[in-house]
């Protein structure tokens, strides 16, 4: 009965949340959330330094995504130890390579590739976790499961980055194309309820000129579809099919990235077939195969033991640290500025 209680609380609490970020956050209004001053100017105004709701909402998917990890994980005994390894791993991997892989492909070096990170945490995992259940099996007679470790981490990045799609939603980022230079069929399915940002430093605005613009709403459609994807995992999880929990996110994730290609205006490189949508298709493959071949399921998920783990202190602490440490990786603005100055109200002096 917990099993069902916590997927369909968890269900509406993403519902909820990813709906009122669709109707709020292309507003100007949700980019910045403050302007911290840092050099002051000969006019006595300060050059200021921009903190982003991205950043805000960059983090907070980063940590729930963690924070599922640990529950999934030690529900099939998995030690804390070894998840915490894990965790920092793929942090220490990942972080760079979403601006590396987002230079290389799209040539700037101020913007972040989620994408691009996890694709190469899919080529890493595999055959990372199963030498690291070796050698946890020979040199300390421990023992974790490579498949349901594996399904755990892709349900937690599918829901995790349905989170992460109010971070482009707020920044103006990963947008669709515009309805009038649509098929006729798309433009009938999204007019209805496209996407609209508004302001001129949403990233829509500035790199293509789409402010104010009905647009296709890639980012709400890749929401549904990482949530939906998501859950079912997650349910299959808790369910003991663990193949089948990881595979289903994998590829509806993967699968909707390389199909979502060819709605958005966003500038991907200059390929007819963008290198993301290759990265896609090679990752459908590849997660297949590993979870096809790789052996080893795994005791029936206890989700009583990981609920207990992620509500300790420490846990709850090192978190909380974690995504200070991300907010200030993703919200300091790159690409806009601000000018802030001070003075006395004298009526309430």
């Amino acid at each position: 009965m917990i099993d069902v209680i916590f997927v369909a609380s968890l269900a509406v609490a993403l519902v909820t949340v990813l709906g009122w970020g669709v109707r709020t956050l292309p507003a100007e209004r949700w980019q910045m959330i403050a302007a911290v001053p840092l050099t002051k100017k000969g006019n006595g105004e300060w050059q200021g330094l921009n903190l982003t709701y991205y950043g805000f909402f960059s983090a907070t998917a980063s940590v729930f995504g963690a924070a599922m990890m640990i529950v999934l994980m030690t529900s099939v005994g998995t030690p804390l130890m070894v998840i915490a390894g894990l965790i920092a791993t793929l942090m220490i991997i990942c972080l760079p390579a979403s601006q590396l892989v987002a230079r290389m492909v799209e040539g700037k070096r101020n913007t972040f590739t989620v994408a691009g990170a996890a694709f190469l945490g899919a080529l890493i995992i595999p055959p990372g976790l199963w030498s690291v259940q070796r050698v946890l099996a020979e040199q300390f007679a421990t023992r974790i499961y490579v498949i349901p470790v594996m399904a755990s981490i892709a349900i937690a990045y599918a829901l995790s980055e349905a989170i992460g799609r109010m971070a482009c939603l707020s920044f103006g980022c990963c947008y669709g194309k515009p309805l009038r230079e649509a098929s006729p069929t798309l433009a009938r399915m999204f007019g209805r309820f496209p996407l609209v940002f508004h302001g001129s430093t949403k990233k829509a605005a500035y790199a293509s000129g789409l402010g104010d613009e009905p647009l296709i709403p890639v980012q709400a459609i890749t929401a549904v579809v990482f949530t939906a994807s998501g859950l079912v995992g997650l349910g299959l999880f808790l369910a003991g099919r663990f193949r089948l929990a990881g595979l289903i996110p994998a590829l509806a994730t993967w699968g909707w990235r390389a199909t979502s290609e060819n709605l958005r205006a966003d500038y991907r490189g200059d390929q007819k077939i963008s290198a993301y949508q290759i990265m896609a298709v090679v990752a459908m493959v590849y997660s297949t195969a590993a979870f096809a071949i790789l052996p080893g399921n795994g005791p029936m998920p206890a989700l009583i033991a990981g609920l207990t783990q992620i509500s300790s202190a420490s846990v709850v602490v090192i978190l909380q640290l974690t995504w200070l440490g991300l907010f200030l990786f993703y919200g300091r603005s790159r690409v806009t500025g601000s000018v802030v100055s001070f003075h006395v109200v004298s009526e309430r002096v």
